[in-house]
C-alpha cells in the first residue's frame, strides 16, 4: 500500500462525512482530477474501502451507485 493510496482513502472519507451521501461516479471523477491518477486507482481504493476496511457502503443503483459511510 502506498502512501497515496492512505491519502486518497482518508480525503474521501472526510469528503464523504462532510458531504453524506454521494453518487461513486461523482467521488471517483473529483478525486482523480484532485490527485492526478486514474479513476482506476481511485475506484480500487473505494473498493478497498468498502471490501477489506469496512468503513463505506455502496448502494448499487445502476448507472449511479451511492456511497456512504458506515463509521
Amino acid at each position: 500500500m502506498t502512501k497515496l493510496n492512505k491519502i486518497i482513502r482518508h480525503s474521501i472519507r472526510k469528503y464523504v462525512k462532510l458531504h453524506g451521501k454521494q453518487d461513486t461516479r461523482v467521488v471517483i471523477a473529483k478525486f482523480a482530477i484532485a490527485f492526478n491518477t486514474t479513476k482506476q486507482r481511485i475506484s480500487g481504493n473505494i473498493s478497498c474501502m468498502k471490501c477489506l476496511e469496512g468503513t463505506i457502503d455502496i448502494i448499487p443503483n445502476k448507472p449511479h451507485s451511492i456511497m456512504y459511510q458506515l463509521k
